[in-house]
């Protein structure tokens, strides 16, 4: 069986510590509604600059 990949894309900016409280909150969900073991469950996080991403036309860093 293919385990999950959970790919989270956010704004750079969040602590350390936020990170780590996110990603073992996304780990226990995985894991409860699949009903799998929380070491089968991976994570990758991607930070993003507000100048690489747009919404609507306009960077985030120009909102």
């Amino acid at each position: 069986m293919n385990m999950p990949l959970v790919r989270i894309e956010l704004f750079e900016g969040r602590t350390d510590s936020e990170k780590e409280e996110m990603i073992r909150e996304v780990t226990t969900a995985m894991a409860a509604s699949l009903k799998i073991d929380k070491d089968d469950v991976d994570i990758i996080i991607q930070e993003i600059k507000k100048k690489d991403w747009a919404t609507g036309g306009v960077t985030w860093d120009k909102q």
